[in-house]
């Protein structure tokens, strides 16, 4: 995240500058605790660390006036791109390898807000007139090399803006209304694969239509319709394909927000239906979907406007969770619209409708449920996690000290998960105690096969990102043998 600049402000300014954020902060502790004493503290997405925020995860209305000098307000937001510029890549250090640009559409005020360094923002649209100029831009896209691609959908087209390292320039554009090859009717999403080839919703004409880096025509697919294989109202796009660098399953699909906001349907790149799901059948009877981001392990995550949450679903469309509600404080939202991943380090941004906040991906275990199974001799334990993680898993005594460890660090991945332990005790190494210290339950010692008695299971479900560094889920449920 971007940190201020006071070059421009008077001593007293600088004074006034330093309260506000510290009463910021004082707030946002506030709302912490508020939350806790709620109970409501869903994990599927984390706060960054404090270090990598200095406690600012939201970008209010304030900030802005900060940071613009009041010159630009939120006004309608919508699409998100995050990219890791190469022109920021510093060769001489392995380390430097988080600074991302994030790139925000301001529909309303026809410009998009971008950070052009890690200390100030740069604006796009303020100055431009003519051909440069935006008329209700709505979609976003963005690569490492630079290049920026805008659904211009007051003006029917596609433009193509180009960023060396700290500005947008206008290069070109292509499109006007129309329903033929490289025309538009109101585009609205748009999105890049790993080779540069752009993707457009094109919305009036119920179409997807592909060009190349060059913005050259490719191809087109979808016609007006409810059915699988046509799109009615295309708007939210999102693609990957086998050659994404920073994706684990190596997919190629294309996946389109559809049908008045409602349905999610999921391509071939050749515009080959694959397979889709309706909000009611993720037991939603009113949603409106606006935006659509893909992680490392492809999974779709989507901003719904009307239930002020993110719904999230692996790459095959299964759904997983939804994350968030309404609210201005912690873990919440109002009108989440645009929603972009950094997928090397699961960063996350979502604009919402005064603002911006950015999330970490972590992972959630929900429905955890022990069973003893008397004919098997054995215990199965059952959870459902969000995100693939690494799993640990502990029996401990009634003082809650450890008697035997099952398994460390085991990967799973998302999706209901079933575990069996047959009562055996293995031994656990020094090592282990002295790392994560933890005390033993001595009178154990001697046992192959735990006897009967009260005990509790403990899983400690850990995030496959960065974020594992700093978050960890631990689950603790009675276990009577």
């Amino acid at each position: 995240m971007a940190t201020f600049s006071f070059k421009r402000y008077s001593k007293l300014k600088r004074r006034l500058v330093v309260l506000f954020i510290g009463i910021f902060i004082i707030l946002q502790s506030l709302s912490v605790l508020s939350k806790e004493k709620n109970k409501y503290n869903p994990t599927t997405l984390v706060f960054p660390s404090f270090l990598h925020t200095y406690g600012i995860r939201k970008a209010t209305r304030f900030h802005l006036f900060l940071f613009t000098q009041n010159k630009v307000k939120f006004d309608n937001p919508q699409s998100l791109a995050v990219v890791r510029l190469l022109s920021w890549e510093d060769t001489t250090n392995t380390n430097d390898d988080d600074e991302v640009t994030v790139y925000g559409v301001n529909s309303g005020q026809n410009n998009i807000i971008y950070n052009n360094s890690m200390k100030s923002l740069g604006i796009y649209g303020l100055t431009e007139k003519g051909i440069e100029r935006l008329n209700r831009p709505y979609g976003i896209a963005a690569n490492e090399k630079g290049d920026v691609y805008v659904a211009d959908t007051g003006n029917h087209r596609i433009v193509k803006l180009f960023n060396p390292g700290h500005n947008l320039v206008y290069q070109n554009s292509v499109g006007e209304q129309g329903s033929g090859e490289g025309q538009f009717n109101e585009p609205h999403g748009v999105a890049l694969d790993s080779q540069g080839i752009l993707y457009v919703t094109d919305s009036g004409n119920n179409r997807v239509q592909v060009f190349s880096p060059d913005l050259q025509f490719i191809r087109e697919w979808g016609k007006k319709g409810d059915a699988p294989e046509k799109l009615s109202f295309p708007d939210g796009i999102a693609v990957t394909d086998k050659h994404q660098y920073w994706s684990y399953y190596r997919q190629d699909f294309v996946v389109v927000i559809d049908q008045n906001h409602s349905r999610i349907q999921q391509f071939d790149p050749q515009g080959n239906f694959m397979r889709g799901i309706s909000a009611s059948e993720f037991d939603y009877l009113d949603v409106y979907l606006k935006s659509i981001a893909l992680d490392y392990y492809d999974n779709i995550y989507v901003t719904d406007a009307k239930n002020h949450c993110i719904h999230k679903f692996d790459y095959h469309l299964n759904y997983l969770t939804s994350y968030g509600r309404y609210g201005d404080g912690d873990k919440e939202f109002i009108e989440p619209r645009g929603i972009t991943i950094y997928r090397r380090f699961g960063q996350v941004f979502v604009a919402e409708k005064w603002g911006a906040q950015y999330y970490w991906i972590g992972t959630d275990c929900l429905n955890f449920t022990v069973e003893i199974l008397p004919s098997k001799k054995a215990c199965r334990f059952k959870y459902f996690l969000t995100e693939p993680s690494f799993v640990t898993t502990d029996i401990l005594n009634e003082d809650q000290r450890l008697i035997t460890r099952l398994w460390t660090r085991q990967f799973r991945r998302s999706g209901s998960q079933k575990d069996f332990w047959g009562g055996r005790i293995r031994s656990v190494p020094d090592s282990v105690f002295i790392k994560e210290k933890l005390k033993p339950a001595l009178q154990y010692q001697d046992f192959t096969i735990i006897p009967p008695g009260r005990y509790f299971i403990k899983y400690k479900i850990e995030p496959t990102y960065s974020s594992y560094q700093y978050f960890e889920k631990i689950i603790i449920r009675e276990l009577k043998i």
